[in-house]
This record gives C-alpha cells, structure tokens and sequence, in this order.
C-alpha cells in the first residue's frame, strides 16, 4: 500500500536508521546559485552528474530542481532510474534542507526541522533561506510521506550521525552554536533530539573541522561505519590548528560507549592537505552581499569523512592528495569487498563549502514507498 500525505503526531515507534543500510532512494538537488558554485553551477554539474549516476546503478535517485534551471540541464537526467522533482530551493544542501527520514516495520516517515543557513542571523551564510525551509514539507507532499512537523528546532542533516541502534553523535561546536537554538542549553536539545529521532545515547564531540562554515557538523569529522566503528577525521601536521581538535575528538571516543554499552572501534582517516580556494576560482562567483564572500586563498574544510554511503557503495571524495589512495585503502580493507568504494574528484563541491554527503539524503528502504519516474516540466 502506498504512504499517503498527512502530519502526524508523534515519530514514537520509529528508529533513525543507519545511512549504510538499504534505500529507497536518494536525493539530490543541483547547483545553481552563482555565489557559491563557479559558473552558477556549470562547473560542478559535471561532478553531480558523476555522482547521480554511478548511485543510480544501484538504487533511484530522487532529483530535485529548481524552476529557475533550464529545461536544457533538466533533460540531461532523463532515466528510468530518476524521479524528477520541480520545487524551489535556495541552495543544493540535501542533506541539510530536505527531511530527516525514520522508519518502522512498513513506514518511512519525514522529520520536518527548521532551516536557518546554518546560523541565521548570527552566522549563516545566506540571508533570504525560506524555500530551504519549505522545502522539506514540499518533497514529502510529492511523495507521500508521511510529515512531522519540528519547525521551531533548527537542525541539519549533516550535523548528526547515527548508527541505527540509539546512538547519535555530533558536535558541541555546531549544536550549541548560537546561530541554531540559543534558547536551549544542552540538555534541553539532547532531550528534544532522543524524542524526536528515538535515540538513547547522544554524544558531543567537542569539534568539527577547523573553519567548516557550516559551524562544525559531524558529517566532516567523525562518522559510523557500522554500528561500534566510528571513522575520524585525523591530522598529521602538529603546526595545524585541526591538529588539536581531531585529538580531543578522538580522547571523547575512546572513553565513550555506545547506546548498547559497547567500546568504539575508530579507524583514522587521515585529512588531505590543507587546499585553499585560488583566485581563477573566486572569480567564477558572482558576489552577493547577501552572501558570505568566498574570497581567494580562503581555507577549505576538505575531508575524506563526507562521503555518502548505502547498503553496495560508498561515494568518497578525492582531493588529488597522496591521501586519496591511502583512505580508498582503509574503506577497501574495512568493508573486504561487502561495499564498493567509488571515488570521485569533488574540489568542485569543496569549493561551495560542502562535499559528497552534504549533496545527498538517504531514504530508507520500506516496501510502503512508490517512488516512480515523473514527467519532465
């Protein structure tokens, strides 16, 4: 039987599932915005291309574009395998602008939090954000999903991780930033977040990547690889300031347990080197002073942790950095051939200030789900 629309009450017997699971499909929203992406997105299209699809061999794509990209970008994504959505949105976040999904024994339900551009009026870095905070009701109305509202709760997807089993990680530096929920202290969103997503055990790792201008989200600096293995995001250079901040993530780790009591397994992904955005690349933008400048030589938060995962694959960015072969490794060797690691030239996305995962949102598998090829308007 096929979901229908409605809100509802209460998300209680539902779980976050694990992202390394089976979907039902993943979205993707391109590029368009010409202050953040070279060329208004011209130059990463090619990258998001690659990305759609090599996932599209192995599960749907559900892509979102906006009104605004012509009919000319649309029809390049024409396949069976894509399901076309036309909704209005400010920038291509996925992960962080569409819905949090959870899921029962049959039913997949979308979690609707607020949006602010990471950070509002305090730090974030568009000011005009409102279809990034409709967007989310708009996409389960297309698919008849199931909605719960959260809306006065500010929270992006990439700003938390979990393993499917009750244990949520994030970071202090993003969640009690003053730019999300200021009104509320620690424990007030800790309590807000095991209501609403049903995890038992939270846990604060006090940093994110130096400079990441989403504030520090998780999805830069540690993730769940499968539940009890946690991947982190370590640095090399004693002289870079990340050196100290990967260091005391990874002391929180290793006297921390997860839901179930288990000790963590961390493997260590060590960090590209430090890359800077040139000035031939500041110069395919188009300032915005309603924007944040991305101006040359300004530090990007490249990690090897943004990558996306699914039941077959993993999606991890490569940096043309001795690094890329020696994290392709680590993935290769931890998962012996269960997941197929792709990996991708992603500096096209770094340079916007995200990566693989931040352009991705994982819907999880249900029998309940239709999701079908839509024609291209």
């Amino acid at each position: 039987m096929k979901a229908i629309n409605k809100d509802i009450e209460t998300t209680a017997g539902y779980i976050f599932p694990f992202e390394g699971g089976k979907h039902a499909a993943t979205i993707i929203s391109l590029p368009y915005r010409a202050d953040t992406w070279q060329d208004a997105g011209s130059v990463a299209l090619l990258t998001f291309k690659e990305i759609i699809f090599n996932i599209i061999k192995y599960e749907r794509v559900v892509l979102i574009i906006d009104p605004k990209i012509s009919y000319d970008i649309v029809k390049q994504f024409t396949h069976p395998q894509i399901t076309i959505l036309r909704e209005y949105y400010n920038d291509s976040w996925a992960r962080d602008n569409t819905p949090i999904f959870l899921k029962n024994d049959s039913e997949v339900i979308g979690v609707d939090f607020g949006f602010n551009a990471w950070g509002g009026e305090y730090n974030g870095l568009y000011q005009d954000y409102s279809d990034d905070n409709a967007l989310s009701k708009n996409i389960l109305l297309d698919l008849r999903i199931p909605r719960f509202a959260k809306k006065d709760f500010i929270l992006e997807g990439g700003s938390i991780h979990t393993d499917g089993e009750g244990t949520l990680i994030t970071t202090s530096e993003c969640l009690l930033s003053k730019g999300r929920n200021p009104h509320l202290n620690q424990s007030e969103i800790e309590e807000i977040l095991k209501k609403t997503l049903n995890v038992q055990k939270i846990i604060f790792l006090p940093y994110g990547i130096y400079d990441d201008e989403t504030s520090g989200h998780v999805d830069n600096i540690a993730c769940f690889l499968k539940p009890g293995v946690i991947a982190v995001a370590t640095c090399e250079n004693k002289d870079d300031p990340q050196y100290e901040r990967s260091k005391r993530d990874l002391e929180v780790l290793q006297h921390e347990t997860d839901a179930k009591g288990r000790k963590f397994q961390i493997v260590e992904m060590p960090l590209p080197e430090v890359q800077y955005m040139s000035e031939q690349e500041s110069a395919a933008l188009k300032p915005n002073d309603k924007a944040i400048a991305r101006i040359p030589n300004r530090r990007l938060a490249a990690s090897y942790i943004n990558f996306y995962m699914s039941e077959k694959f993993i999606l991890l960015p490569a940096f043309n950095d001795k690094n890329d072969k020696i994290n392709k490794q680590i993935l290769d060797d931890f998962y012996h051939g269960e997941k197929e690691i792709i990996q991708i030239p992603s500096r096209s996305i770094l340079l916007a200030g995200g990566n693989i995962h931040c352009i991705t949102k994982q819907i999880p598998f249900s029998d309940e789900i239709e999701i079908e090829p839509k024609e291209i308007k």
